[in-house]
C-alpha cells in the first residue's frame, strides 16, 4: 500500500521507565504514527465520513499510553499498534515512541524505538 497517513510527534504523558522512581510520575513522551491505508476513498468522497478522523487515532494512542505504568517504551509502541489495527481499517500501521529523557544526561535528544505491525501477523 503506498498510500499513508502520517500523525508525528503526538505529546502524550507517559509513566514509563526500567525503576520504580521512574514510573511514579508521568513523563514526556512523543509518538508518531503512520496508518497504511487507500486514502482514496476519503479522497473521492471529500468526505469526513469516508476518512479515518485523525483526532481518534490521537485519541487511541492516549488511552493506551494512560493505561498503567510500562517498564518499556517498546510495551507502549507495540500497544498502540495493537488498538490502530483494531480500531481502524487500515493494512499497516508503523508507531514511534521517543523518550526525551531517556539519554538527556548525555546530550543526546531522545531515545525511541519503532515498531510495524500489519494484518498479516
Amino acid at each position: 500500500m503506498r498510500d499513508r497517513i502520517l500523525i508525528p510527534g503526538i505529546p502524550l504523558e507517559a509513566r514509563v521507565g526500567c525503576t520504580q522512581a521512574e514510573r511514579r510520575d508521568p513523563q514526556p513522551i512523543l509518538v508518531d504514527i503512520e496508518l497504511r491505508c487507500d486514502v482514496a476513498p476519503a479522497a473521492m468522497a471529500d468526505a469526513i465520513e469516508s476518512a479515518i478522523d485523525y483526532v481518534s487515532v490521537r485519541d487511541q494512542a492516549e488511552r493506551v499510553v494512560g493505561e498503567r505504568p510500562y517498564a518499556l517504551i517498546e510495551t507502549i509502541a507495540d500497544g498502540v499498534a495493537s488498538a490502530l489495527l483494531r480500531a481502524f481499517d487500515v493494512e499497516q500501521v508503523v508507531v514511534r515512541v521517543r523518550k526525551p529523557s531517556a539519554l538527556a544526561g548525555f546530550g543526546v535528544p531522545w531515545a525511541g524505538v519503532e515498531v510495524v505491525r500489519d494484518r498479516r501477523g
